[in-house]
């Protein structure tokens, strides 16, 4: 026995070796099929990049094209094919090439049912998620959609003081309180604090959302999933269980940091329960947290699957969740604040913000208000940020939609994943097969000065003139379009049965982080604003990047 374990042990440098010469081999072998492979898409479909070769050599040109131009193959298809009624291919040389389909046939791409188009299968292979999420995908049933429609959606408002009460604590953690000197601050990384505080605070409640170790394990995590996704990309399907594990060895040690914290709230939990003799849900002494809303939604099933309590499931699904919540936050803020810092109506701008916020604010402090003080504050009481209050921040809310027009975070708009075993037939009788993704591109659409009125501009209130959900201003009777309402001419939370659940939660925070920053600080106008990195289809906000606020005195 002694002597089989001491040659497994010295056989074990040599494995390694091979693996570390063979892996790259397969990995190249991989890629250079894809750069040449038509995916089995019919001929009859044009590509964008080729150039003025065909064939094999076209697409070849136009998958390299697609690694460092994505944006300029996306420019020439949709001005060549999609404003002309035409479907395209847009090469994707890290996931496979994707079916763009002109605007005209968007309510034919919205109708076709779950079994045929799936958008959750696109999402799952863009994020590698049975690979990057750990354990929470050992449970087919996903726990998220249902907390966030049953808990986050419908249980906004009763967050509404927590928030304010966090989002005006890690400003202040932040961005500090000097309202004399200027400082300069990291965007990026100071509101990527920011929005983990507040979406920590609801899922998990004090203290545990002010604990330093706790919160940068979750924001580290969140922030390399993409770039883990992108690595096990790269492999073939086969070798993705294989890889898979050294790609997110770095997720997985924040995620067991996360646990460290997690772990003995879920036993305590778990071990409440089974010491009640008859367990019912929904009672009103019970936590109102993530831990108590993931254990209700296994218990709320006629069969409970035990795995679904399994303290790992429960802990990994927090990483997820966290992931879902704080990411798209802290990008839209960060651009949001470029945004507006770049803006030539800068300090107009954020005057006009400030203005509305101390209005409306004001206005519900006063009338939650039952005795008055001559007491003033330039903190206004957290209770006064209620759904209502922040639902007639209406230039706050056209500020944040702009930048998510201009500046979103992907530049799909609505893209779904053939599942039909035998493919589909698009309407203009070509034929796809299964596995092909297809779509609309909410960039193009985004950009487009046929839809949006001098659309390469920011135009932080073009939404609050206009009540018809473009963007050539105008105006009438209707109330103009929020952040959270979609369409076929905005797709930032894409559009559809299957638009993000969760962006009534997301809205609510974004509103509530940057009217508190309208209210208390002044940022310093830019004369350029960085520019975003596209990284395949994903477009990162500026990194690094710094700005100068400062408090307001009043």
């Amino acid at each position: 026995m002694a002597a089989l374990q001491w040659t497994a042990l010295s056989a074990a440098p040599t494995v390694l070796l091979a693996l570390a010469i063979i892996m790259p081999i397969i990995m190249v072998v991989n890629l250079t099929r894809r750069l040449f492979s038509n995916a089995s898409l019919p001929n009859s479909l044009p590509w964008v990049g080729t150039g003025h070769y065909t064939g094999i050599r076209g697409r070849a040109k136009a998958n390299l094209s697609s690694v460092l131009n994505l944006r300029g193959l996306l420019d020439e298809g949709y001005t060549k094919y999609s404003k002309n009624g035409q479907t395209y291919v847009l090469p994707y040389f890290i996931n496979g090439p994707q079916v763009i389909l002109p605007m005209s046939q968007i309510g034919w791409l919205l109708e076709q049912p779950d079994d045929v188009l799936s958008q959750e299968q696109v999402n799952r292979q863009f994020l590698q998620a049975d690979y990057t999420f750990l354990h929470a995908n050992l449970v087919n049933d996903p726990v998220h959609p249902e907390i966030i429609h049953h808990q986050l959606t419908k249980k906004i408002n009763s967050f509404a003081d927590d928030i304010a009460d966090e989002m005006r604590a890690s400003l202040e953690d932040n961005w500090g309180t000097d309202t004399e000197a200027w400082r300069e601050v990291d965007v990026y990384d100071t509101m990527r604090d920011v929005t983990t505080r507040l979406s920590t605070r609801v899922f998990m409640g004090l203290p545990l959302c002010r604990n330093r170790r706790f919160l940068t394990a979750c924001s580290s995590f969140i922030r390399q999933v993409v770039l883990a996704a992108a690595a096990i990309s790269l492999f073939p399907e086969v070798l993705k269980p294989v890889v898979a594990p050294v790609f997110t060895l770095y997720d997985y040690i924040q995620y067991r940091r996360c646990s460290t914290y997690l772990m003995p709230i879920i036993r305590e939990r778990l071990d409440r329960l089974r010491d009640t003799d008859k367990p019912t849900l929904g009672e009103s002494k019970s936590p109102n947290d993530y831990v108590q809303w993931a254990i209700d939604h296994a218990l709320a099933k006629p069969v409970v699957n035990p795995m679904e309590l399994d303290p790992r499931v429960i802990a990994c699904r927090f990483s997820v969740l966290s992931f879902a919540a704080i990411q798209s936050s802290v990008i839209t803020l960060t651009n949001t604040l470029f945004d507006l810092a770049a803006s030539p109506m800068c300090t107009a701008t954020l005057s006009q913000l400030h203005d509305e916020v101390a209005r409306e604010i004001g206005a519900a402090s006063t009338s939650n208000t039952t005795t008055t003080t001559s007491t003033t504050t330039t903190t206004p009481s957290s209770s006064t940020w209620s759904k209502p209050t922040l639902s007639r921040l209406t230039h706050t809310d056209s500020a944040l939609r702009e930048s998510l027009r201009l500046n979103g975070f992907i530049e799909r708009g609505i893209m779904k994943m053939v599942v039909a075993p035998g493919g589909v037939t698009l309407p203009d009788g070509s034929h796809i097969p299964r596995g092909t993704k297809v779509g609309v591109s909410g960039y193009c659409v985004h950009h487009d000065d046929d839809v949006y009125t001098d659309a390469l501009r920011y135009d932080a209130f073009r939404f609050a003139r206009d009540s018809t959900g473009g963007g050539g201003g105008g105006g009438g009777k209707k109330p103009p379009w929020g952040l959270v309402n979609t369409s076929e001419t905005f797709m930032g939370f894409s559009h559809g049965l299957h638009a993000c659940p969760g962006r009534f939660f997301a809205a609510n925070q974004l509103k509530t982080a940057l009217g508190h920053i309208a209210l208390l600080y002044e940022i310093e106008p830019i004369p350029e604003r960085p520019v975003n990195k596209w990284f395949f289809g994903h477009i990162a906000p500026p990194l690094g990047e710094k700005l100068r606020i400062r408090r307001r005195k009043s």
